[in-house]
């Protein structure tokens, strides 16, 4: 019996409404998505009951960071891709003028490819000086 009676306490069978303006329920909102909380009610219950509730922090240069490894990310994929194309073309071609050609081309690539990777490689160390706030 006295589980049964445990079990009860545990479902929530309660409502408590309240009405809020519009800003108010949009500062409501702003303060619940930078906490771990999922829902309104959560995030309410925790409050109101003073138990812990854990804030979302951003690092910002981590999200900096983030951002130019996208980018860079796009570049070098669409680099390689071309890069590849050419490999290709090159193994299926049968005369020497046409290898010649693609060889140049190629040769351009590989040298937009180290170019990139040193940049890539150049921001990584920005980055990492500044996070070791060098």
């Amino acid at each position: 019996m006295e589980n049964s009676a445990l079990e009860k306490e545990k479902n929530r069978t309660r409502w408590c409404n309240i009405r809020l303006t519009e800003s108010e329920y949009t500062k409501l909102k702003e303060k619940q998505a930078s906490t771990t909380c999922r829902q309104i009610s959560d995030y309410v219950r925790r409050v109101i009951f003073e138990k812990p509730v854990t804030i979302k922090q951003r690092n910002q240069s981590l999200d900096d960071f983030m951002n130019v490894l996208i980018s860079l990310k796009g570049e070098l994929n669409a680099l390689g891709n071309n890069f590849n194309q050419v490999v290709k073309i090159i193994n299926s071609v049968k005369s020497d003028s046409e290898i010649i050609s693609w060889v140049s081309i190629a040769e351009g690539l590989q040298q937009e490819l180290l170019l990139e990777v040193k940049s890539i490689q150049a921001r990584i160390n920005q980055f990492s000086d500044m996070w070791l706030q060098k």
